[in-house]
């Protein structure tokens, strides 16, 4: 029998429901599976088998609460759960914290009755620089940054679902370059409170998962919105390279343009998109409003830990401080025109493809670019990276899926259908990596 930890999320809720498997035989086996190759992937920064047991076991003596009854998930250790520690990445200056409160997204995760499996690791602070996490397909590689270990514990069947979070880059880059799905919604969907802060303006909860299907399902039961059932429409999508496409590896052009290729087989029509000039100005305006919201969610560290602070921070951070109130506002406005007028620009478009990485995961001492990623946070709405392929070292590349804001529900059951033909039919949950 296929170990629990290799099977797709739908045929774990079949076997629970039909009381096939129990949630101690599924954590059992992804703490098998983490024991076997956490030495090598480091996706985890808190795991207490005993503890994760101990839900499994009292989710198998109580009436079923959801479909993710049983189910266990990983939190990005930005997140605050009450039984774990919150360290955020820094064990010397946050070591000590104990949280009393769940953050409300694994308040929801405890009322659909998931196991919260452990605390997946994270870089430094939270920030963008390598972490101990390690990419499952290639371990000299990077999984991404920052929400690094929620994405590579995914990749690496550790867990089925996990969670993380992204102020400009830190759920979608891992997606790309674990090869998992990374499903956010628009901000504010998923509550981020009672955790990190870094920038209120950007701050969001993704989903991760190994399909599409799996997303889904995390997504809707998160949010407790149903998503429509896959739009079985022949689906218009406007291909927008944006203006950093130069900047894309040669075999990223090539691989973006045949994704394109690939939905036009299958039925689907994909055309150009040229978006007004104002949206060339969102790349330089986003990282505007985040470092300075950031420099403001770290005065104390400023303050009290500065020789904690990692290299490059205190200049990210002093960067921040050096923006003037009226160009932080400039970018604000800048943000709530394109969300204002972003449904009108894309119509006659049901969502926007883009490209999901520069290239293939660079080596574990960088953690990649997010140069396809970051601008579209100032448009708010949904966006979902799909996996799509391989690069020339076999290293997963994908596409992201950029839908209008508000419009969440729409837009995963439209990137339901397209990422079956980018993904494949077949679930990719039963061989590991």
């Amino acid at each position: 029998m296929t170990q629990p930890c290799f099977m797709p999320l739908g045929d774990l809720m079949t076997k629970l429901e039909d009381g096939e498997l129990t949630s101690e035989a599924i954590v059992r086996s992804c703490l098998d599976r983490i024991a076997e190759r956490e030495p090598t992937v480091g996706a985890w920064d808190f795991i207490d088998p005993e503890l994760a047991l101990a839900q499994a076991r009292a989710r198998d003596g109580e009436p079923r609460r959801s479909p993710l009854h049983g189910i266990p998930v990983g939190v990005k250790d930005v997140l605050d759960v009450v039984g774990m520690p919150a360290a955020w990445g820094d064990q010397a200056t946050y070591g000590h914290r104990r949280p009393e409160r769940d953050a409300p997204v694994v308040q929801r995760l405890r009322e659909l009755g998931a196991v919260i499996l452990g605390k997946t690791a994270v870089s430094r602070f939270g920030f963008w620089w390598p972490g101990k996490a390690r990419n499952p397909h290639d371990p000299s590689r990077t999984p991404g940054s920052s929400s690094s270990g929620s994405g590579a514990a995914v990749a690496d069947f550790m867990c089925p679902l996990a969670i993380g979070t992204q102020t400009s880059g830190s759920v979608m880059r891992p997606a790309a370059f674990c090869g998992v799905v990374g499903l956010m919604g628009s901000h504010g969907w998923i509550t981020w409170a009672n955790s990190r802060d870094y920038a209120a303006s950007f701050d969001r909860v993704g989903v991760y998962a190994r399909t599409m299907a799996e997303a889904r399902i995390g997504y809707t039961q998160l949010t407790g919105r149903p998503a429509p059932a896959p739009d079985s429409r022949r689906l218009r999508i406007g291909l927008y390279r944006t203006h950093q496409w130069p900047e894309a590896k040669p075999y990223v052009q090539a691989h973006f343009e045949a994704s394109a290729e690939r939905l036009v087989a299958a039925g689907h029509v994909v055309e150009e998109i040229v978006l007004p000039p104002i949206y060339d100005l969102m790349w330089d305006a986003q990282p505007v409003i985040g470092e300075y919201e950031s420099y403001r969610s770290f005065i104390w560290e400023m303050e009290h830990a500065r020789d904690s602070l990692v290299p490059g921070l205190e200049e990210l951070l002093l960067s921040g401080k050096s923006i003037s109130i009226e160009g932080y506002n400039q970018a604000i406005d800048l943000m709530r025109s394109l969300r204002a007028r972003f449904a009108d620009d894309i119509r006659g478009f049901d969502l926007i493809m883009t490209p999901g990485s520069e290239g293939e995961a660079p080596a574990a001492t960088g953690v990649g670019s997010n140069m396809f990623i970051r601008q579209w946070m100032m448009t708010t709405g949904p966006i979902i990276a799909v996996p799509a392929g391989t690069g020339p070292n076999g290293l997963p590349l994908g596409v992201q899926f950029i839908g209008r804001p508000e419009d969440d529900a729409a837009h995963v059951g439209r990137v339901a259908v397209l990422a079956e033909v980018l993904q494949g039919n077949t679930p990719k949950g039963s061989e590991p990596v």
